[in-house]
């Protein structure tokens, strides 16, 4: 008999897209599974969507919670969850009908602990898929560390994975943390021991005003910076032959802040300011020499540490584009 698998929904306030996520869900080729709706203080229709579609699969569960945030409402799912493995959609975004069925196949035939695929990025008028080359890899944590530091293949998202229950049963998201994705990580990297990866987009990841990329600062983006100085001194203690690796990704999570604290008018006025400008200035040797680093990344480290007002004139031009491009 096929094994049950656990898909949990966090939902908040999304009823314009909670029927076509949870329908992708409902129309897995994989059929053996329980479909936890975590309704976590909507203020909309969203619960009673959920009982409206509860009542049309048997296999969807609804639980109606106090409003407790993402890594709240997930943690909840996953206490409930009675499946042999589990996994995560956000309840603005939907599946291809075969994604449980594939990752499952994945876990099965290589008798690993975690599968994950790639994703869809979906803007309101087209997909747009980043792919750069095929692949099916099995990987040992080492090999898995490399690739989710560089993120050449993988996307970290929680919600390109299905995880084995006996670990996803011992992890916890952050409650109250932005990136609450890449603190899971961690600890999925010192849980699991075999992961098998594939370049099948699978899962549509739904870009919205308001992402990161768009947004002015806001001190929960400091998150951001916290969780990878972890994994940087992680990397230091257990896997020092991955420094450029965790180096490289410190860097790009360290360029997002600074990029969003360039936005405001006054930046300068900053209290986070000098920090984030002072570490391109003390780490510039080391950056420029990085092999994982691209040219333009170098560039932007160089621009950054010679003129500032000039690097914000280009990086407002390059927003202004990538905005025009995504309508």
């Amino acid at each position: 008999m096929e094994e049950k698998i656990s898909i949990i929904v966090p939902v908040f306030n999304m009823e314009n897209y909670l029927n076509r996520c949870v329908k992708s869900i409902m129309n897995q080729t994989y059929t053996n599974l329980e479909i936890l709706l975590i309704n976590d203080g909507s203020t909309d229709s969203s619960l009673e969507l959920c009982q409206h579609l509860a009542s049309l699969d048997d296999r969807i569960v609804v639980f109606d919670k106090e409003n407790g945030g993402l890594s709240d409402a997930r943690n909840y799912g996953v206490n409930k969850a009675s499946g042999d493995y589990i996994g995560f959609v956000d309840s603005d975004d939907d599946i291809e009908p075969s994604m449980i069925e594939i990752l499952y196949g994945m876990i099965k035939s290589y008798k690993a602990d975690v599968a994950e695929c790639n994703m869809n990025i979906c803007y309101p008028s087209h997909k747009q898929l980043y792919t750069k080359e095929k692949y099916l890899e099995v990987l040992d944590t080492k090999g898995y560390l490399k690739e989710y530091l560089i993120m050449h293949k993988l996307f970290g998202s929680v919600c390109t994975k299905l995880i084995q229950k006996d670990i996803a049963k011992r992890i916890y998201f952050p409650k109250g943390k932005l990136y609450e994705d890449t603190y899971y990580s961690l600890e999925l990297i010192k849980m699991a021991e075999r992961y098998v990866i594939c370049d099948e987009p699978l899962y549509n990841y739904y870009m919205r005003n308001g992402s990161i990329t768009n947004s002015s600062f806001s001190p929960r983006m400091l998150d951001l910076a916290e969780i990878v100085d972890v994994f940087y001194d992680f990397v230091l203690v257990n896997y020092s032959e991955l420094q450029q690796e965790v180096e490289y990704r410190q860097m790009y999570a360290y360029l997002s802040v600074l990029n969003a604290i360039l936005q405001e008018k006054n930046f300068k006025d900053n209290f986070y300011y000098k920090k984030f400008k002072s570490y391109f200035s003390e780490n510039f040797k080391t950056l420029l020499k990085n092999p994982h680093i691209t040219l333009v990344r170098k560039l932007c480290v160089i621009l950054i540490c010679s003129n500032i007002r000039v690097y914000k004139f280009v990086l407002k031009k390059y927003i202004n584009r990538l905005n025009r491009s995504k309508k």
